[in-house]
């Protein structure tokens, strides 16, 4: 399957999971990498998220999940931990996301 069949079966999965409910419909093929990820990480199984490492490299994969998941924090805890240990390889997740959080806040509270 190539790039650009991956991308588009997980657009049409993301549709059929309404995740675009806020989208024009002409702006949808328009979709960010960035997007795409969040989208694919919140709304779509293990095996999609898979095949998001065939088209992107993981460290940007990393980045998104840390912008977009790990941020919102505890909103989004057990898929957290599940994609912090299944696909980051991070040993202890509780650990990794409890730092994270507290460095997160002390650089809004310095910023203060």
């Amino acid at each position: 399957m190539s790039n650009d069949e991956i991308h588009n079966n997980l657009i049409r999965k993301l549709q059929e999971e309404h995740a675009f409910w806020s989208y024009e419909e002409t702006g949808i093929n328009n979709i960010s990498d960035d997007s795409l990820i969040a989208k694919v990480l919140l709304h779509l199984d293990i095996d999609d998220v898979i095949l998001l490492f065939k088209i992107y490299p993981g460290n940007k994969i990393q980045r998104v999940w840390k912008e977009q998941m790990l941020a919102q924090e505890p909103l989004y805890h057990g898929l957290n931990r599940l994609y912090a240990f299944l696909l980051f390889n991070i040993k202890h997740p509780d650990r990794y996301i409890r730092d994270f959080k507290n460095k997160r806040y002390k650089s809004v509270i310095c910023k203060a």
